[in-house]
Protein backbone atom coordinates (compact mmCIF):
# COMPACT_ATOMS: atom_id res chain seq x y z
CA UNK A 1 0.00 0.00 0.00
CA UNK A 2 2.81 2.37 0.94
CA UNK A 3 4.66 1.47 -2.27
CA UNK A 4 1.56 2.28 -4.35
CA UNK A 5 1.14 5.63 -2.55
CA UNK A 6 4.78 6.52 -3.16
CA UNK A 7 4.43 5.68 -6.86
CA UNK A 8 1.32 7.89 -7.13
CA UNK A 9 3.11 10.72 -5.35
CA UNK A 10 6.03 10.32 -7.73
CA UNK A 11 3.74 10.54 -10.72
CA UNK A 12 2.06 13.65 -9.31
CA UNK A 13 5.42 15.27 -8.71
CA UNK A 14 6.57 14.39 -12.22
CA UNK A 15 3.37 15.77 -13.70
CA UNK A 16 3.66 18.98 -11.69
CA UNK A 17 7.29 19.38 -12.76
CA UNK A 18 6.26 18.94 -16.40
CA UNK A 19 3.48 21.52 -16.16
CA UNK A 20 5.72 24.01 -14.33
CA UNK A 21 8.42 23.64 -16.97
CA UNK A 22 5.83 24.09 -19.74
CA UNK A 23 4.60 27.33 -18.16
CA UNK A 24 8.15 28.59 -17.74
CA UNK A 25 9.11 27.77 -21.33
CA UNK A 26 5.79 29.16 -22.56
CA UNK A 27 6.37 32.53 -20.93
CA UNK A 28 9.90 32.70 -22.29
CA UNK A 29 8.67 31.73 -25.75
CA UNK A 30 5.88 34.31 -25.62
CA UNK A 31 8.35 37.08 -24.75
CA UNK A 32 10.71 36.00 -27.57
CA UNK A 33 7.79 35.84 -30.04
CA UNK A 34 6.66 39.36 -29.08
CA UNK A 35 10.19 40.72 -29.47
CA UNK A 36 10.58 39.12 -32.92
CA UNK A 37 7.11 40.08 -34.17
CA UNK A 38 7.41 43.70 -33.03
CA UNK A 39 11.14 44.02 -33.64
CA UNK A 40 11.23 42.99 -37.31
CA UNK A 41 8.90 45.74 -38.64
CA UNK A 42 10.51 48.35 -36.36
CA UNK A 43 14.03 47.44 -37.52
CA UNK A 44 12.92 47.38 -41.18
CA UNK A 45 11.14 50.73 -40.81
CA UNK A 46 14.18 52.36 -39.22
CA UNK A 47 16.66 50.80 -41.68
CA UNK A 48 14.70 51.84 -44.78
CA UNK A 49 13.71 55.20 -43.25
CA UNK A 50 10.03 54.25 -43.63
CA UNK A 51 8.97 54.40 -39.99
CA UNK A 52 5.60 56.18 -39.71
CA UNK A 53 4.93 58.56 -36.80
CA UNK A 54 3.74 56.93 -33.60
CA UNK A 55 0.53 58.98 -33.57
CA UNK A 56 -0.39 57.73 -37.05
CA UNK A 57 0.28 54.13 -36.03
CA UNK A 58 -2.02 54.52 -33.03
CA UNK A 59 -4.73 56.23 -35.10
CA UNK A 60 -4.72 53.50 -37.74
CA UNK A 61 -4.45 50.65 -35.25
CA UNK A 62 -6.98 51.74 -32.66
CA UNK A 63 -9.96 50.34 -34.57
CA UNK A 64 -8.30 46.96 -35.08
CA UNK A 65 -7.11 46.85 -31.47
CA UNK A 66 -10.68 47.42 -30.33
CA UNK A 67 -11.61 44.20 -32.15
CA UNK A 68 -8.62 41.99 -31.56
CA UNK A 69 -7.75 42.91 -27.96
CA UNK A 70 -11.07 41.63 -26.50
CA UNK A 71 -10.98 38.68 -28.91
CA UNK A 72 -7.46 37.74 -27.79
CA UNK A 73 -8.42 38.05 -24.13
CA UNK A 74 -11.52 35.90 -24.63
CA UNK A 75 -9.48 33.28 -26.50
CA UNK A 76 -7.07 32.94 -23.59
CA UNK A 77 -9.95 32.54 -21.13
CA UNK A 78 -11.90 30.12 -23.34
CA UNK A 79 -9.06 27.97 -24.68
CA UNK A 80 -6.82 27.58 -21.62
CA UNK A 81 -9.05 24.94 -19.92
CA UNK A 82 -8.78 22.83 -23.08
CA UNK A 83 -5.10 23.33 -23.97
CA UNK A 84 -3.66 23.59 -20.49
CA UNK A 85 0.00 24.59 -20.54
CA UNK A 86 0.17 24.13 -24.33
CA UNK A 87 -1.90 27.32 -24.72
CA UNK A 88 1.38 29.24 -25.12
CA UNK A 89 2.47 27.21 -28.15
CA UNK A 90 -1.04 27.27 -29.63
CA UNK A 91 -1.33 31.06 -29.43
CA UNK A 92 2.23 31.69 -30.64
CA UNK A 93 1.90 29.46 -33.71
CA UNK A 94 -1.65 30.68 -34.41
CA UNK A 95 -4.64 29.30 -36.30
CA UNK A 96 -6.10 28.09 -33.01
CA UNK A 97 -9.77 27.78 -33.99
CA UNK A 98 -9.25 25.99 -37.32
CA UNK A 99 -6.24 23.82 -36.51
CA UNK A 100 -4.94 23.66 -32.95
CA UNK A 101 -8.33 23.34 -31.21
CA UNK A 102 -9.60 20.46 -33.42
CA UNK A 103 -6.24 18.70 -33.01
CA UNK A 104 -6.36 18.98 -29.22
CA UNK A 105 -10.03 17.92 -29.03
CA UNK A 106 -9.44 14.95 -31.33
CA UNK A 107 -6.45 13.78 -29.28
CA UNK A 108 -8.43 13.98 -26.04
CA UNK A 109 -11.35 12.07 -27.56
CA UNK A 110 -9.21 9.35 -29.14
CA UNK A 111 -7.39 8.69 -25.86
CA UNK A 112 -10.56 9.20 -23.77
CA UNK A 113 -8.85 11.70 -21.48
CA UNK A 114 -10.82 14.12 -19.33
CA UNK A 115 -10.21 17.86 -19.70
CA UNK A 116 -8.35 19.63 -16.92
CA UNK A 117 -6.29 16.65 -15.80
CA UNK A 118 -2.51 16.25 -15.91
CA UNK A 119 -2.94 13.55 -18.56
CA UNK A 120 -4.98 15.97 -20.70
CA UNK A 121 -2.28 18.62 -20.33
CA UNK A 122 0.38 16.23 -21.61
CA UNK A 123 -1.81 14.89 -24.43
CA UNK A 124 -2.71 18.36 -25.72
CA UNK A 125 0.94 19.43 -25.44
CA UNK A 126 2.01 16.55 -27.68
CA UNK A 127 -0.87 17.11 -30.13
CA UNK A 128 -0.24 20.85 -30.49
CA UNK A 129 3.53 20.30 -30.79
CA UNK A 130 3.14 17.73 -33.57
CA UNK A 131 0.65 19.99 -35.35
CA UNK A 132 3.08 22.91 -35.14
CA UNK A 133 5.96 20.80 -36.47
CA UNK A 134 3.84 19.63 -39.41
CA UNK A 135 2.91 23.23 -40.22
CA UNK A 136 6.57 24.30 -40.04
CA UNK A 137 7.64 21.43 -42.32
CA UNK A 138 4.98 22.37 -44.88
CA UNK A 139 6.12 26.01 -44.82
CA UNK A 140 9.78 24.94 -45.21
CA UNK A 141 8.86 22.67 -48.12
CA UNK A 142 6.99 25.54 -49.76
CA UNK A 143 9.97 27.88 -49.38
CA UNK A 144 12.43 25.32 -50.77
CA UNK A 145 10.23 24.29 -53.68
CA UNK A 146 8.99 27.71 -54.77
CA UNK A 147 11.94 28.31 -57.13
CA UNK A 148 12.09 24.78 -58.64
CA UNK A 149 8.33 24.85 -59.18
CA UNK A 150 8.28 28.40 -60.57
CA UNK A 151 7.92 27.25 -64.24
CA UNK A 152 4.85 25.26 -63.25
CA UNK A 153 3.42 27.93 -60.98
CA UNK A 154 3.61 30.52 -63.76
CA UNK A 155 1.53 28.46 -66.18
CA UNK A 156 -1.72 30.22 -67.22
CA UNK A 157 -3.85 27.31 -66.00
CA UNK A 158 -2.16 27.35 -62.57
CA UNK A 159 -2.56 31.13 -62.33
CA UNK A 160 -6.24 30.75 -63.13
CA UNK A 161 -6.69 28.06 -60.49
CA UNK A 162 -4.73 30.00 -57.87
CA UNK A 163 -7.18 32.88 -58.24
CA UNK A 164 -9.85 30.66 -56.65
CA UNK A 165 -7.77 29.68 -53.60
CA UNK A 166 -8.78 32.64 -51.43
CA UNK A 167 -12.52 32.43 -52.28
CA UNK A 168 -12.42 28.68 -51.64
CA UNK A 169 -10.68 29.25 -48.30
CA UNK A 170 -13.24 31.77 -47.12
CA UNK A 171 -16.00 29.57 -48.51
CA UNK A 172 -14.84 26.62 -46.42
CA UNK A 173 -14.60 28.86 -43.36
CA UNK A 174 -18.14 30.09 -44.03
CA UNK A 175 -19.38 26.51 -44.14
CA UNK A 176 -17.90 25.99 -40.68
CA UNK A 177 -19.50 29.19 -39.39
CA UNK A 178 -22.95 28.53 -40.78
CA UNK A 179 -22.91 24.81 -40.08
CA UNK A 180 -24.44 23.23 -37.01
CA UNK A 181 -21.30 21.34 -35.96
CA UNK A 182 -19.18 23.31 -33.48
CA UNK A 183 -16.51 20.63 -33.20
CA UNK A 184 -15.83 18.15 -30.45
CA UNK A 185 -19.19 16.48 -31.10
CA UNK A 186 -21.19 19.59 -30.09
CA UNK A 187 -24.20 20.32 -32.31
CA UNK A 188 -26.46 23.37 -32.41
CA UNK A 189 -29.87 24.25 -33.78
CA UNK A 190 -30.97 27.75 -34.72
CA UNK A 191 -27.76 29.54 -33.80
CA UNK A 192 -27.87 31.68 -36.95
CA UNK A 193 -30.81 33.51 -35.36
CA UNK A 194 -28.21 35.23 -33.20
CA UNK A 195 -27.06 37.14 -36.30
CA UNK A 196 -30.40 38.86 -36.89
CA UNK A 197 -30.15 41.74 -34.40
CA UNK A 198 -26.43 42.56 -35.01
CA UNK A 199 -27.01 42.55 -38.78
CA UNK A 200 -29.98 44.90 -38.47
CA UNK A 201 -27.98 47.30 -36.29
CA UNK A 202 -24.97 47.27 -38.64
CA UNK A 203 -27.11 47.90 -41.72
CA UNK A 204 -28.99 50.69 -39.90
CA UNK A 205 -25.76 52.43 -38.87
CA UNK A 206 -24.38 52.12 -42.40
CA UNK A 207 -27.56 53.56 -43.92
CA UNK A 208 -27.57 56.47 -41.46
CA UNK A 209 -24.06 57.44 -42.51
CA UNK A 210 -24.96 57.06 -46.19
CA UNK A 211 -28.15 59.12 -45.95
CA UNK A 212 -26.76 61.87 -43.72
CA UNK A 213 -23.48 62.01 -45.72
CA UNK A 214 -21.51 63.86 -43.02
CA UNK A 215 -18.75 66.20 -44.24
CA UNK A 216 -15.05 65.45 -43.73
CA UNK A 217 -13.58 64.39 -41.38
CA UNK A 218 -16.80 63.00 -39.91
CA UNK A 219 -17.30 60.86 -43.03
CA UNK A 220 -14.32 58.76 -41.92
CA UNK A 221 -15.74 58.26 -38.43
CA UNK A 222 -17.42 54.95 -39.26
CA UNK A 223 -14.29 53.59 -40.95
CA UNK A 224 -11.89 54.61 -38.19
CA UNK A 225 -14.07 53.49 -35.28
CA UNK A 226 -15.68 50.41 -36.78
CA UNK A 227 -13.67 48.34 -34.32
CA UNK A 228 -15.39 50.11 -31.45
CA UNK A 229 -18.78 49.53 -33.10
CA UNK A 230 -18.06 45.80 -33.28
CA UNK A 231 -16.86 45.91 -29.67
CA UNK A 232 -20.17 47.55 -28.72
CA UNK A 233 -22.06 44.84 -30.57
CA UNK A 234 -20.35 42.05 -28.61
CA UNK A 235 -22.42 42.45 -25.41
CA UNK A 236 -25.53 43.13 -27.49
CA UNK A 237 -24.98 39.88 -29.41
CA UNK A 238 -24.25 37.99 -26.19
CA UNK A 239 -27.45 39.10 -24.42
CA UNK A 240 -29.49 38.56 -27.61
CA UNK A 241 -28.08 35.05 -28.04
CA UNK A 242 -28.60 34.22 -24.37
CA UNK A 243 -32.23 35.38 -24.59
CA UNK A 244 -32.84 33.20 -27.64
CA UNK A 245 -31.20 30.26 -25.88
CA UNK A 246 -33.42 30.66 -22.80
CA UNK A 247 -36.51 30.79 -25.03
CA UNK A 248 -35.47 27.58 -26.77
CA UNK A 249 -34.87 29.29 -30.11
CA UNK A 250 -31.22 28.22 -29.99
CA UNK A 251 -30.36 24.73 -28.78
CA UNK A 252 -27.02 23.14 -27.95
CA UNK A 253 -26.50 19.37 -27.89
CA UNK A 254 -23.39 17.94 -26.26
CA UNK A 255 -21.83 14.60 -27.21
CA UNK A 256 -24.12 11.72 -26.30
CA UNK A 257 -27.28 13.84 -26.21
CA UNK A 258 -30.14 13.17 -28.59
CA UNK A 259 -30.40 15.89 -31.26
CA UNK A 260 -33.98 17.14 -31.59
Amino acid sequence: MSEQSSNTAGLDAAGKAHIDSMHRLGRIGAVIALIVMLGMPIIAGIYFDAMPPLLKIITVSIGLLAIFAPAALSEVIAYTPIFGSSIYLALITGNVMNLKLPVANTALQLLDVENGTEDADIVTSIAVSVSSFVTILIVIAGVLLILPLQPILTLPSVKLASGYILPALFGSLAVGIFGSNLGGGIQTRGRLKALILPMILLVAIHLVFKILAPPPPLDQLLTVYQGFLILLLLPITWFWTKGLFKKGQIKVFFPGEEIK
